[in-house]
This record gives C-alpha cells, structure tokens and sequence, in this order.
C-alpha cells in the first residue's frame, strides 16, 4: 500500500539517481546484494542491542531496496529473474533483521516481545507466500495494509524511538496477520468471480 501511494511521489527522484549510479557502473544485482549484506549488519547491530543504530541504518537498507528495481530499468536489463532473485533476497533479509532483534529480546529475557517479533516473521513469511501462491490462480495479489515497506519503516520508527517499541510490535505481529487474512479473502473472492458457470 505504501509503495503505491509514495512511489509515484519520488519516481522521478529515484530515476535520477539510477541513472547516476548506473552512469557509474552499478548494477541492479549489485544493490540487491549490498542491501542484504546491510540487512546482515541490521541483524548483527540489533542482536548487541543498539536497536536506535539498527533504525537508522534500516532506512538506509531500505532506500538501496528502493533503487535497484529502478537501476535495472534505466539500464534495460530488467527482467522476470532480476524480480524473482530480489523477491528471493528481500525474505533472507527479513529474516536477518527480525531474527536479530528476536535473539536480542531472548538474551535479555523479554520474552513478551521475542514472541511478538517470532510472531511477525511468521505473518510475514505467510504474506509473501499468499502474494506468490494467489498469483498462480489470479493476476495479481498486492492487497493488504502491511506489506514490505511498511514493516520496514515502523520497525525502523519503533527502534529509534524505543519508548515506542512495545506498540510497534504489537502492530507488526497483527497487521502482517491481518494482512494474510485479507489476502485470503481477496484471492477467494477473485476466484469465485472467476469460476465458470456451472
């Protein structure tokens, strides 16, 4: 949802700087794989519990996430494999990044909020699994109020402000849930408009 709303905003932004950084002879891959290879860093720095560094460099994370797409397009090499390898890519980050903050919380007993992150990396491992098995029987599944970018950035929001953390966890774990369910509900509704008469 957020991609949708703040992507036409930046478009144009985010060209010029593909187009700058192509000019300098990166690559779409070369983004993809330095934002998992920062995500590792996300995960490492939250593990030790400097969860305001870990925020900041999450948004860092993520803007490089944001370009890659956008440099393959400027440099004509976008294609079906560049998505699937950033698909691939995005859910070992997710993991990197939530897992470390899970081992954090279980290393200091905070077994409330271990529970909540486990509980968000399983919605949204689901969420990408519902988006990827639906568009097997539908043309797409996109629907949902928390994908991608909006766990990124609250998750962000919510280490660099830690007073607010115990309420961003309780929105990640709900939202990624409620996300799978309205993604069910999207997909059933598609297919039955769908089926042929009996």
């Amino acid at each position: 949802m957020l991609r949708k709303i703040l992507y036409p905003k930046i478009e144009m932004l985010l060209n010029k700087i593909a187009s700058f950084l192509h000019a300098k002879g990166i690559t779409a891959n070369q983004l993809t794989f330095a934002g998992l290879g920062l995500n590792v860093v996300v995960g490492l720095v939250y593990m030790a519990g400097l969860l305001p560094l870990g925020g900041i460099l999450l948004l860092v994370a993520g803007l490089g996430d944001m370009l890659d797409g956008p440099v393959a397009r400027v440099s004509g090499k976008a294609s079906p494999s560049g998505a699937f390898l950033d698909s691939v890519v995005d859910r070992y980050s997710d993991f990197l990044v939530f897992g470390g903050l899970a081992a954090y919380f279980a290393v200091t007993g905070q077994i409330g909020s271990f529970l909540l992150v486990m509980g968000t990396i399983a919605g949204a491992f689901v969420t990408s699994y519902t988006k990827a098995r639906a568009e097997n029987f539908i043309s797409a599944c996109s629907v949902g109020v928390f994908e991608r970018p909006e766990r990124l950035i609250l998750l962000s929001i919510g280490t660099c402000f830690t007073g607010l953390l115990g309420l961003v966890l309780w929105i990640l774990c709900i939202g990624t849930h409620l996300t799978v369910i309205q993604r069910v509900l999207f997909t059933r509704k598609q297919l039955k408009n769908t089926a042929p008469d009996a």
